[in-house]
């Protein structure tokens, strides 16, 4: 009964060990996004600056873009680097703010999380975006396809 403590013990010292020891990763902080904005009578825009962000504030954008002449946009995926020590498994959660220049300010538009120990993919996902310029309405929303 003794050793079997001991060899209990043992194992528990090891794989909290080894549960802590650094090492470097890598991982997507939000996917490819393209899409199309549009004024609110159906006419693309062009020259809006879009970004993403890792906050609401949309003050520290990780990668900008503007539309071109057809309202279309596209803003390459964002990674993250971490020297990371592993103290629990599902302790990590990704996401990522989209962010539109409407009337001179950048403008948080769309939000979306990961979940728990998952990064963004590769595969681009698909947003159109209607700017609003009537009195008392949202001045932006973007709508995720699919």
């Amino acid at each position: 009964m003794r050793q079997l403590t001991g060899v209990i013990a043992g194992l528990a010292v090891a794989i909290s060990v080894c549960g802590c020891l650094p090492f470097s990763t890598s991982y997507n902080t939000s996917p490819p996004i393209v899409g199309v904005y549009y004024a609110e009578t159906g006419e693309p825009l062009a020259g809006v600056q879009l970004a993403i962000g890792g906050d609401s504030s949309c003050s520290s954008p990780r990668v900008q873009a503007t539309t071109d002449s057809a309202g279309a946009f596209y803003l390459p995926a964002t990674e993250g680097h971490d020297a990371v020590i592993i103290l629990a498994p599902g302790d990590r959660w990704y996401g990522y703010t989209f962010c539109a220049r409407v009337a001179g300010i950048m403008r948080f538009v769309f939000e979306e999380t990961s979940g728990v120990n998952r990064s963004f993919g590769r595969t681009a996902v698909s947003f159109t975006c209607i700017e609003s310029r009537t009195p008392n309405t949202t001045p932006v929303v973007c709508t995720k396809k699919g």
